[in-house]
């Protein structure tokens, strides 16, 4: 946006003529740059300066007031200034680069509460009842039970305790805090988006439930049909259809988590993600990269136990469904750490996690499911790897939990191979010499039934 550009943005904001879309970019130009938030404060101030008095009508309207009263000429402009320095300040401490909708709900009505469960709400929305009328930019804050919210496009919105939104337009939703399901199979449906801190949902006729965390996390995934999702300076859209799921970080990398399920062969076939690989810069071929127990225990039941850390490098995923020897596992109920080592600092452009396992009785896939945090380090040695890692000078990269993505709720839900891919919205995920997985076990219902995933090969692609 060229500086004459931004000038007339600024007074359209001001005089209250942006649209929607310009007004998120001027959000964006705010959030990035302090010139821009200086000069758009001293228009504001100008502005204010020149506005001495409350229209005549608008007193009229108040009813405490006669027409002919005169406001004294420093009310308005301090009035107009101390919004504008509200606004600037939301605008730095929402960490968006999507506007939330505009800063005052028009009159124009965007939503209807259409049926409601065991429901509890903010004090704000105390009132709200079935066949409540919301308004755009208006916000709603569920903090439990349920709430469905039919859009006058036709897309229904389920709001699950704890959950804040705010109905931008008729077609589109801000998702602030929480999870919500969304149907939008109506044809005039189609294109509602969700937006997020991290991420712009827009759906093409399905549904999907999208998830945002309080320190910026946004998960999608994709019951029926298809979704696009858009991040903020990306110049590709990412494409999710039924049975994929998909998550993007906080931060500048827009570090992105996408799971799929596999097709159950020693194949490895997934729909986007590559199968395992020997070419990629993490393979014991190239004689670089090392990798190591940092925390907890492998399995060591004699007949049963864990194969060594080492074939997570090799290249080449689990031969069965239920190969013990060719896993890589940690002892029941233990969290466990890995610690790569790449033997040199490199720009990563993605990180592939492969598991596998269905034990004869069918319903048992506990050992299949991801779940893990992943850290990264870049100096010659890494740091501390117990207790707080990230004050010890760890950097968090992704967090995985394949469960969550799938929604699994019955055992025979769980996918029994599974894919993990982790990429940069931005062509990389960071600059990294050391990688730490900090492992834990998964949800075990029959207690029978051992709780630590089998991990078959971690894969990482330097960016080229």
């Amino acid at each position: 946006m060229n500086d004459e550009a931004f000038k007339g943005l600024v007074m359209r904001f001001i005089e209250g003529r942006a649209s929607p879309e310009e007004t998120a970019a001027l959000s964006r130009r705010l959030v990035a740059s302090e010139a821009a938030r200086k000069y758009f404060l001293q228009v504001a101030q100008l502005h204010a300066a020149l506005s001495t008095q409350l229209p005549e009508a608008l007193a009229a309207q108040t009813g405490n007031v006669r027409p002919a009263f005169r406001v004294r000429r420093w009310i308005w402009p301090a009035f107009a200034v101390a919004a504008s320095i509200v606004l600037v300040t939301l605008l730095l401490q929402s960490e968006s680069p999507f506007l939330k909708g505009s800063a005052m709900a028009s009159s124009k009505a965007a939503a209807e509460i259409e049926e409601l469960r065991e429901d509890r709400w903010s004090g704000a929305n105390g009132a709200i009842r079935v066949g409540t009328t919301i308004r755009c930019g208006q916000s709603l804050e569920l903090l439990s039970g349920s709430a469905t919210v039919r859009f006058k496009s036709g897309a229904l919105v389920t709001m699950l305790g704890h959950c804040s939104l705010e109905a931008t337009s008729i077609n589109e939703t801000f998702l602030r805090l929480g999870q919500i399901k969304v149907r939008a199979d109506d044809v005039a449906a189609k294109g509602f988006t969700v937006g997020t801190r991290t991420a712009r949902i827009v759906d093409v006729g399905t549904e999907f439930v999208a998830a945002a965390a309080p320190d910026g996390q946004s998960r999608v995934d994709v019951t029926s049909g298809e979704v696009y999702v858009v991040l903020e300076g990306a110049k590709t859209q990412h494409v999710l259809r039924e049975g994929d799921a998909f998550s993007v970080e906080a931060g500048g990398a827009q570090v992105m988590v996408r799971i799929e399920r596999g097709d159950g062969t020693a194949a490895f076939r997934f729909p986007t993600i590559e199968p395992p690989s020997e070419h990629d810069d993490a393979d014991r071929s190239r004689g670089q990269a090392t990798i190591r127990l940092a925390r907890g225990e492998l399995y060591k039941r004699v007949g049963y136990e864990s194969g060594p850390p080492e074939l997570l490098l090799d290249g080449r995923g689990q031969p069965v469904q239920d190969s013990p020897a060719n896993s890589v596992f940690f002892d029941n109920e233990m969290s466990g750490g890995l610690l790569l080592d790449l033997g040199r600092p490199i720009l990563i452009e993605k990180i592939n996690t492969y598991s596998w396992h269905q034990s004869p009785m069918a319903q048992n896939r506990v050992r299949a499911v991801q779940k893990y945090l992943l850290y990264g380090y870049a100096g010659d040695a890494p740091p501390a790897m117990d207790g707080d890692v990230g004050a010890a000078g760890w950097t968090l990269i992704a967090r995985v939990n394949s469960d969550d993505f799938f929604r699994v709720v019955q055992p025979t839900e769980r996918p029994a191979q599974q894919a993990c891919s982790i990429t940069g919205a931005r062509g990389s995920v960071g600059r990294y010499r050391f990688l730490l997985w900090l492992v834990e076990p998964t949800q075990a219902i029959d207690p029978r039934f051992f709780n630590n995933t089998f991990y078959s090969e971690f894969d990482v692609y330097a960016r080229q």
